[in-house]
């Protein structure tokens, strides 16, 4: 399945910390939970706009050299 150890070494690493956090998270009481949610909710949006932001830059960039104006 694995064709190196040190591949198999992350596939265990990655599967732990995923039991791990599971674990933890579970144990989170429900404002913890909730303030999580919040928070994964309001990154996501910023991620959104600051990929929006690099796109339309380079969008701009893209348009300028096609003119001849960079």
């Amino acid at each position: 399945m694995f064709k190196n150890r040190i591949n198999a070494a992350r596939a265990l690493l990655g599967a732990g910390a995923l039991a791990v956090g599971s674990a933890v998270h579970a144990e989170l009481p429900a404002a913890a939970g909730t303030a999580i949610t919040a928070y994964e909710t309001d990154a996501l949006q910023a991620l959104g706009l600051v990929m929006a932001a690099g796109v339309a830059v380079w969008g701009l960039m893209k348009l300028m050299s096609k003119l001849g104006w960079r």
